[in-house]
């Protein structure tokens, strides 16, 4: 079995952002990587779905 590599997500952010994010977390129950995570992820799979049906936004 492969075992993954897992990077932490480094984010540039005051301390307020910081604050918001860390209490948004907390409120889905969710460390702030792994809400930071998911919501890239759910970028990533928007861009993917405009770039599979024809649309270049880059």
């Amino acid at each position: 079995m492969e075992q993954e590599k897992k990077v932490k997500l480094l984010v540039y952010a005051t301390e307020d952002e910081r604050t918001r994010i860390k209490m948004a977390a907390a409120k889905l129950h969710m460390s702030m990587s792994q809400l930071m995570l998911d919501s890239v992820l759910e970028q990533v799979g928007s861009i993917e779905t405009l770039e599979s049906k024809g649309g270049d936004r880059a």
